[in-house]
């Protein structure tokens, strides 16, 4: 039997997705100690890139996980444009450098914001690098609700697994 170049295309393509099918759900939390809060609802991971978690009592609670293949800095991802999708009128709060899982640098960032599904919203968020690849998680909540202490702790997880 001969293929042709769109036939042997096809059959690789099928034997690449077959080869790579689980990271197309894969989470960003692999090979993190990163701990959702008990309870929480967990969309699938998206290509091993992105992933949420909303609070069990409330959809405009939630906690995001990202990974970058690229090296991102602290100002450009919470920059009022990047955050169109998730919040607009984005105002930064407070903005410190910290220190997580020890001694791994890390950026820490609260601000204010519109949500897309109405009213304000409290967002805190820290960007760290693990081996070379950026991850940020954000907690993003209506301002009149208390923060949930796990919720906030999971933040500082962003540390590799040993």
């Amino acid at each position: 039997m001969k293929l042709s170049r769109s036939g042997i295309a096809a059959v690789c393509f099928v034997g690449a997705v077959a080869q790579t099918g689980c990271a197309f759900s894969a989470s960003p939390a692999d090979g993190l100690t990163f701990q959702a809060p008990p309870g929480w609802q967990s969309s699938p991971g998206i290509m091993g890139f992105m992933q949420f978690w909303r609070a069990p009592s409330d959809d405009r609670e939630v906690l995001m996980l990202f990974k970058s293949p690229k090296a991102l800095v602290a100002g450009d991802v919470f920059s009022s444009a990047n955050m169109q999708g998730t919040l607009k009128n984005v105002t930064v709060q407070r903005r410190r450098a910290t220190k997580i899982c020890g001694d791994q640098p890390a950026v820490y960032l609260q601000a204010r914001g519109s949500s897309a599904k109405g009213g304000d919203s409290t967002v805190d968020m820290v960007i760290t690098t693990v081996h070379g690849t950026s991850y940020f998680a954000m907690y993003v909540r209506p301002i009149a609700a208390a923060p949930n202490p796990t919720a906030e702790a999971s933040l500082q997880e962003l540390c590799a697994k040993p």
